[in-house]
């Protein structure tokens, strides 16, 4: 059989390995490091249905934002230890006090980035803060759809291609699914990350990472709570590298979800730029998060949320000045073929190098 869609466009949102009814896809990192489904030809049957559900192949319908709010959570502590205003720790906290059931991605023992759901409050902490490298779905698709036939209210947050293949595999709407993406720059492979923490040579493995939080724009590696490596992102290669978007999958430099026009219930992020052409009279210090509420949906979720953050309505147009990726998708670092080059040849470490 050929490949499911075109490799260059392939998000690796595993809509495919989930749809497969004979369980014959594999995720497979190929030569240039990153994860792609492959078809173990002598179990496939030629149903055709990996390439049916794969977003890439068919168009999923978006819709402009209803309303645009700056926002944060109103514990202040929660907002110091969490990405932007901590606004996506409210939306767990919420479906969990309210029984339902929460899916996001969190570093586990051996800092593998994985989905995985959550049911009490105290499970909640471990999705707090940006990852910078590509989660591993794996059968979390299937959990849901049973989930949420069992009457079961969910909540997926995840990066818009994410958020496009559940959908895709899910096939219809469901009134008991929450989305909320992410304003998404571009995701590197979990083997590039796996790779540079080896190559800084640390006398412990870490069981821990952080890119934001109580050290923002820090890349901070840790060990039992204790700091065992830490750097600015404009000193540390991987950080500089990802923001410089030297190594994303190949798709995310042609993203179609990188516009104004959003796939999700509810789309957050930084809130970059507020402020500076029209007035914003708070303190931003810890943080503010975007808020683009795009479905009735999402704004009868969001309206649940208001007695625990501060909020303020703001224009769609200046949250689109601020934020690139609602704009375009990030632009390809002119060193990266360089840099896939060298990968193959020489591995990652003399390629960062090479390529900063």
């Amino acid at each position: 059989m050929s490949n499911i869609c075109d490799k260059t466009k392939c998000t690796g949102c595993m809509a495919c390995y989930n749809a497969c009814p004979r369980h014959c896809i594999s995720m497979v990192y190929d030569e240039n490091g990153i994860l792609n489904p492959q078809i173990q030809d002598n179990l496939c049957s030629g149903c055709n249905i990996c390439s049916t559900v794969c977003p890439v192949n068919k168009d999923i319908p978006v819709t402009m934002p209803l309303e645009t709010y700056a926002c944060w959570d109103l514990n202040n502590e929660n907002r110091k230890t969490s990405s932007s205003g901590g606004i996506a720790f409210i939306f767990y906290e919420h479906f969990i006090q309210n029984d339902g059931i929460v899916y996001g991605c969190y570093y586990d023992e051996n800092l593998q980035l994985k989905f995985s759901k959550a049911t009490t409050l105290e499970e909640l902490g471990k999705f707090k803060t940006s990852k910078y490298s590509q989660a591993y779905i794996g059968n979390i698709f299937r959990e849901i759809f049973s989930m949420l036939n069992n009457n079961k209210n969910i909540l997926f947050i995840g990066t818009p291609c994410q958020i496009a293949g559940l959908k895709s595999y899910l096939r219809k709407d469901y009134d008991n699914l929450i989305t909320i993406d992410l304003i998404c720059h571009g995701v590197p492979s979990q083997k590039f990350i796996d790779e540079y923490i080896n190559s800084l040579n640390l006398n412990t493995f870490p069981d821990n990472l952080t890119f934001r939080g109580l050290n923002d724009f820090y890349f901070v590696l840790y060990k039992n709570t204790d700091i065992i490596y830490s750097k600015k992102a404009r000193d540390d290669a991987y950080y500089s590298s990802f923001l410089n978007g030297l190594f994303y999958r190949e798709s995310c430099y042609t993203c179609k979800y990188a516009c104004k026009e959003r796939i999700s219930d509810i789309t957050i992020g930084d809130f970059w730029g507020l402020g500076e052409k029209i007035p914003f009279n708070h303190d931003i210090t810890n943080g503010v998060s975007v808020a683009l509420i795009n479905t009735e949906k999402g704004n009868n979720f969001f309206n649940n949320i208001k007695d625990k953050i501060f909020f303020e309505k703001r224009t769609l147009q200046e949250a689109v000045e601020g934020n690139e990726q609602l704009r375009h998708p990030s632009i390809k670092n002119k060193n990266y073929e360089k840099f896939k080059k060298l990968y193959i040849d020489y591995g990652f470490e003399y390629a960062l190098k090479e390529c900063l």
